[in-house]
């Protein structure tokens, strides 16, 4: 079992992707050792008419795609071709995005391969005194990229019928798909569902598509953000200066569409309201005792945000990040560390009332009182995060302490491309920069086997139940990669590069 120690904080790695890796490529490599052995002279004739016309996709020679090449940059690195399935099946790919089911009992991720995988946590996790492998229950590979997803709120793993997630990608329908059960799949008796195979589950066929269609040119929408309302009838999906609102019932075209700038053709950016830009985040708040719907916070790539009433569709405010002014990033060496390229992400706290905005290429997690949108109330400082990958952060609700009289006592858990998660403990009570009260290492894959690497943890998530966390990684890094893992891409008139990801389930627990 690993231990990773911070000041106050012991986690401990329960399951990761990284031992299933291991123990598949220990598997091949045996595999190929056998085979490599001498045999008789009658299967050597028989397997060479066979090979005969056909390309070796492995060699024990020097080929110009092996294993043996990718064995000889590191330990870790499974495979060397995008056109082997076999070899793809050995590695997780970059992981781009993860969530954690709304009753705990999954993790969705899509990730550099173009694929939707859900993970299970076990009921018995806790119990586990070791690292178990971490496989994928059921996945669906797309042919085009997935740009976001989002899992029903009322999603309860005992109920079929409420195991369904969004999945939106690039030039497609918002295509709705059961997580859990293949469609196609007639299910008979319990004697046939007892041969359990060792694939994942088929999710490819969707339930039903949603058509976002632009109806000037006829062109497919596909949004950069995904949210359901909390009732679970309606979704919501971001795209160009507007957000479309859905009924799951009403699939030819959304029943309501809020746009962010009256006009996208006047000069002064819709008569000097609204505001321009791709919706790249979106939040629903809790719904509260004033407010059962909840507000719908959107954020834009141009660096503004905007609060919208989720049932109406009307605009209650918006407002640009510190640093930005009529659509502008300004120079301004007093705000340069608080500027980023871009919201990424949006986050509001469990009681409702704090809004945690992050940037593509900032290091701050910014903080904004739902009653005083103009002004910052703090930010979190020393995220690691300036990069123009997408780093993902959680809100997590840690109870009510006796000193917490109102009950809205949170963490804000965050990771960063050092491969470290940083832990804020009620940020909103200080002013200011607020540095990180606690910092665990989970590198590429919770450190098992005593690694350490710095592989950028691009989600965080924490157990509703607090006693469990998730830390999704990922990398691509061109060249053929110092630190080697994962699978080479590239070559030939295209730059080499090597990506990889990993995701891990820990143990939480105070010294």
């Amino acid at each position: 079992m690993t231990d990773l120690d911070s000041a106050a904080l012991r986690v401990r790695c329960l399951a990761s992707t990284r031992v299933a890796e291991r123990a598949r490529c220990e598997e091949s490599r045996f595999s190929q050792k056998k085979d490599a052995e001498p045999r008789d002279e009658q299967t050597r004739d028989h397997d060479d008419e066979q090979e005969l016309g056909l390309t070796r996709e492995l060699s024990d020679d020097d080929s110009s795609i092996s294993t043996s090449e990718s064995d000889s940059d590191s330990e870790s690195s499974y495979a060397s071709t995008t056109t082997n399935p076999g070899a793809q099946s050995r590695y997780t790919s970059c992981i781009q995005e993860a969530q954690l089911s709304p009753d705990g009992t999954c993790v969705f991720t899509s990730d550099y391969n173009r694929t939707f995988s859900v993970y299970p946590i076990d009921t018995d996790i806790l119990s586990e005194t070791g690292t178990r492998a971490l496989k994928p229950y059921a996945q669906f590979t797309s042919s085009n990229p997935i740009w976001a997803f989002a899992a029903n709120p009322l999603f309860n793993l005992n109920d079929a019928s409420s195991t369904h997630v969004l999945v939106s990608q690039r030039d497609s329908y918002i295509n709705l798909h059961n997580a859990l059960w293949d469609t196609t799949r007639i299910y008979e008796s319990n004697e046939s569902q007892a041969a359990k195979t060792t694939s994942p589950v088929n999710i490819s066929t969707p339930l039903t598509s949603y058509k976002l269609i632009n109806h000037l040119n006829e062109a497919v929408t596909a949004p950069l953000s995904l949210v359901y309302s909390h009732s679970s009838a309606h979704f919501f999906a971001g795209s160009q200066n507007a957000i479309a609102i859905f009924d799951l019932e009403h699939t030819d075209n959304p029943i309501h569409t809020i746009k962010t700038i009256p006009s996208r053709n006047s000069k002064l950016k819709g008569g000097g309201r609204g505001f321009k830009g791709y919706i790249s985040a979106l939040s629903l708040s809790p719904a509260t005792s004033t407010c059962q719907a909840g507000l719908l916070a959107a954020g834009a790539r141009t660096r503004y945000i905007g609060i919208y009433d989720p049932v109406s569709g009307s605009e209650i405010t918006h407002f640009s990040l510190p640093g930005t002014l009529d659509g502008k990033k300004l120079r301004s060496e007093n705000l340069s560390h608080v500027m980023g390229d871009g919201v990424s992400s949006l986050k509001w706290s469990p009681c409702g009332k704090y809004l945690y905005v992050a940037e593509r290429m900032s290091d701050v997690l910014l903080i904004y009182d739902v009653r005083n949108f103009s002004l910052t109330l703090g930010y979190c400082v020393g995220r690691r995060a300036a990069t123009k990958q997408k780093l993902g952060f959680d809100v997590w609700n840690s109870g009510a302490s006796m000193y917490d009289v109102e009950g809205i006592g949170h963490e804000v858990w965050a990771g960063g491309v050092d491969g470290r998660v940083r832990v804020w403990k009620d940020p909103w009570r200080r002013e200011g920069a607020v540095e990180a009260d606690e910092v665990v290492c989970v590198g590429g894959g919770g450190g098992i086997g005593g690694e350490e690497e710095e592989v950028p943890v691009v989600a965080t998530l924490v157990h509703p139940y607090g006693s469990l966390a998730v830390a999704a990684c990922g990398a691509v890094e061109v060249g053929d990669g110092s630190r080697g893992g994962g699978i080479r891409r590239g070559g030939g008139m295209r730059p080499k590069y090597r990506e990889w990801g990993s995701l891990s389930i820990l143990g939480l627990g105070g010294n």
